[in-house]
């Protein structure tokens, strides 16, 4: 009886979001189905800054959303690839774990806690409260009777954690808060770093992407630091694609060289403070969780880009554009490429693992994001900029190095960076972040790989 109920509740919320796509849009009502219950807020950022607090409460079921949904079309009058944020929903679970997921249209949400309180709250100053009469009331006559040990505009979670029971209760957007950037942002780099006997003179490069309406727009979150991902929407608008693929060698400026490709993005920064409080501690908290979302890739059309482009305009740089090399709690993938008798190395290509079919590509927050992020939250940790795409999709991103004329018979050490994520769905994914560092092994890093060590001048020893 229990599953035909619920059979019956999901053919609803298909048929209304199907049928009623005139009334919704017009409206900008929005339904979704929440497998299981907990105390949830659902948020979705404001075009002109902000936040909307969309709902609160104790929910399950088919709930129904006004959201920000059709003011972000209005304001998204463009060919170019562009995505409305989907809201997303904040809820704390009976046994004290807290989750956070994205509000995609007609899919159903399973409220499934993710991270316990205790691994994800940090202490915090009391917050100030705008109590209503009522509220005062009530909390008055609560503090009488006795029945609840939670400070006034807290309701009992369970019997170690309070939770704020009014969102509107709280005074200033320090709790809710998210601002919209316009940068260049680096989609693509390479550093080389090499001297001495090992200089490398030159090298090659084949670097492509093709964004195309199969590109998703990704959630990418942080609880406390804890990077997690998860799904918006996919992109409306026109193809991009870049290539950089010079038809000669690239010569380095003894032994060093940056190149960086870079694409105008336009993406939304969110950052909230879930006030809690621990009544074993008698302590005040709050759960920290950023997001970023890409909201535009502001062009379209394609691009051939080669050396005599460089430094024209910000396609093509030897510098990084408002931002720095990404590599802030970042971690790598390290390869040994040892050069032919000639000093090249065809075909230095990295993998990375996605999920789901899907494939995940990452770039790095833009300064000034970085910076008002970090002025919000200064212990968020790493945030990216995360695109994802099916395996069999037309969007594709392709990053290949050829050592040309390096050392003969010499080991190089190239690192790449990328990020590993874990989806709402609990699976485990690498985001590939095509920044790579081709080194001589004659600094500290990057580290030893299995049995040999890069500080090392002869590849062949063991640690």
């Amino acid at each position: 009886m229990k599953l035909k109920i619920v059979g019956v509740l999901l053919l609803t919320l298909l048929l209304t979001s199907t049928l009623g796509m005139t009334a919704t849009d017009f409206l900008s009502v929005e339904r979704t189905y929440l497998q299981g219950g907990a105390k949830v807020f659902i948020f979705q950022p404001s075009p002109e800054g902000g936040v909307k607090l969309l709902k609160q409460g104790h929910l399950s079921g088919l709930v129904t959303l006004r959201t920000e949904s059709k003011k972000w079309r209005e304001a998204e009058t463009t060919e170019n690839l562009h995505a409305v944020p989907t809201p997303l929903a904040i809820y704390i679970t009976k046994d004290g774990k807290v989750g956070v997921k994205s509000i995609q249209p007609g899919k159903p949400l399973e409220l499934k806690g993710m991270f316990p309180i205790e691994e994800v709250a940090e202490p915090h100053t009391k917050p100030g409260l705008r109590l209503p009469i009522t509220a005062r009331l009530k909390y008055k006559l609560r503090s009488l009777l006795g029945t609840s040990s939670c400070p006034w505009g807290y309701e009992e979670l369970n019997d170690r954690y309070c939770i704020i029971e009014n969102w509107e209760y709280l005074k200033d957007s320090y709790y809710a808060d998210s601002k919209t950037f316009t940068e260049w942002i680096p989609f693509m780099g390479l550093k080389v770093k090499t001297g001495g006997y090992k200089e490398i003179r030159s090298i090659s490069a084949s670097w492509g992407i093709q964004l195309t309406t199969s590109t998703n727009s990704m959630w990418s979150l942080s609880i406390d630091g804890i990077p997690v991902l998860d799904f918006g929407t996919s992109y409306s608008g026109s193809t991009l694609k870049v290539s950089y693929a010079p038809e000669h060698v690239i010569e380095t400026e003894n032994g060093y060289l940056d190149r960086y490709l870079n694409l105008p993005l336009k993406y939304v920064v969110v950052v909230y403070n879930i006030p809690v409080y621990d009544k074993w501690r008698k302590e005040y908290a709050s759960i920290p969780i950023a997001g970023v979302y890409p909201l535009e890739v502001m062009m379209s059309g394609e691009y051939n880009v080669g050396e005599s482009d460089l430094n024209r305009n910000h396609l093509l740089t030897d510098y990084l554009p408002n931002s720095h090399f990404p590599t802030r709690n970042i971690k790598a993938e390290i390869k040994v490429a040892k050069t032919d008798f000639r000093g090249s190395y065809p075909n230095l290509v990295f993998d990375f693992q996605g999920s789901s079919g899907y494939n995940f590509y990452s770039t790095p927050l833009g300064g000034s994001a970085a910076n008002w992020l970090w002025s919000k939250l200064p212990g968020i940790g790493t945030l990216s900029i995360t695109f994802s795409y099916s395996s069999t999709s037309q969007s594709v991103a392709t990053y290949r190095i050829d050592i040309e004329e390096g050392a003969p018979n010499r080991a190089y050490y190239a690192s790449i960076l990328k990020r590993n994520l874990t989806l709402t769905n609990s699976n485990n994914v690498e985001a590939a972040m095509y920044f790579a560092t081709v080194d001589d092994g004659q600094d500290s890093l990057p580290p030893c790989i299995g049995n040999f060590c890069p500080k090392s001048l002869d590849p062949n020893t063991e640690r």
